[in-house]
């Protein structure tokens, strides 16, 4: 799996536009980049060219009706990797 580096203009192979007008995504950019079925993307035009921008889902928060208690705010060190 990839890391977060930039890797633009890496290239994975070639696509081909099949009767339907349907395009595949090469499976190994597929895994790096975590996309899976229903993954919505922006067709934009650029000149001659066409790119794909992926549409990432809206970022919801969560609340509760009562008050946070102390025992919500633990040290992430210590919640993550354990005690001293």
């Amino acid at each position: 799996m990839s890391t977060s580096e930039d890797h633009t203009d890496e290239e994975y192979g070639t696509a081909r536009l099949n009767h339907r007008g349907r395009l595949t995504i090469p499976k190994e950019l597929r895994d790096d980049l975590n996309l899976e079925d229903g993954t919505e993307f922006r067709v934009v035009r650029d000149g001659g060219n066409i790119r794909l921008v992926r549409e990432l889902p809206e970022l919801e928060t969560l609340t509760r009706d009562e008050e946070w208690g102390e025992e919500a705010f633990r040290d992430a060190g210590d919640a993550t990797f354990g005690g001293r």
